[in-house]
């Protein structure tokens, strides 16, 4: 006589396989989050090197006219606002006043940022990341002979920031680290998030 064996799992099979997969989750979800935030966060600072060296390719290619790039919440028109994170514009301010007037041409819109970036701007010797506009000149250099700084920040704080900044001479370069690992902005100073 034979014996016939089911092709099934037992209970106790099926319980420590649940067991395993769960162990395995608790410890894959919270590492692709961060992932996740930080791949969010480089995507957001390439955009912005890009967008940065636009304006500075159209302030240089209509030589004598400056290029705008403010704050914008709606994508039609520059805000006060000092968190760039509301979304962005470039464009080109033909009659030199660091504003957005009507009749000037709107080059590039750039939304929002994904929640949990920051993004801010810091120009000449202010100490603050206060700025609500900046102006390329038409040599492809800040406007005011004033170097810039971007700081962008996510979740994971200072210590994750990076920064963009461009030199008076209109260089763009990366935010440098200090010898603590602190990226600094343009006068040197410890970026805070």
């Amino acid at each position: 006589m034979r014996v016939r064996s089911d092709g099934g799992f037992t209970l106790v099979e099926l319980v420590i396989t649940v067991a395993v997969i769960a162990i395995v989750a608790t410890i894959a979800i919270p590492a692709m989050s961060d992932m996740v935030t930080r791949n969010r966060t480089t995507g957001a600072f390439n955009e912005l090197k890009g967008l940065v060296a636009y304006a500075r390719s159209e302030s240089v290619k209509n030589v004598g006219e400056s290029v705008l790039l403010c704050a914008s919440n709606d994508g039609a028109g520059c805000t006060n606002n000092t968190d760039w994170s509301v979304g962005w514009l470039v464009v080109r301010d033909s009659n030199g006043n660091g504003a957005f007037d009507s009749g000037e041409p709107l080059l590039k819109v750039i939304g929002p940022l994904p929640n949990g970036i920051n993004l801010s701007v810091k120009t000449g010797n202010s100490t603050q990341f206060n700025s609500i506009s900046v102006a390329i000149s038409g040599d492809g250099a800040p406007a005011g002979g004033n170097p810039i700084t971007f700081k962008l920040c996510d979740a994971f704080g200072a210590s994750e920031a990076r920064g963009l900044i461009v030199s008076v001479s209109g260089q763009v370069r990366d935010a440098a680290r200090d010898s603590s690992g602190n990226r600094e902005d343009h006068r040197g100073v410890d970026f805070q998030c």
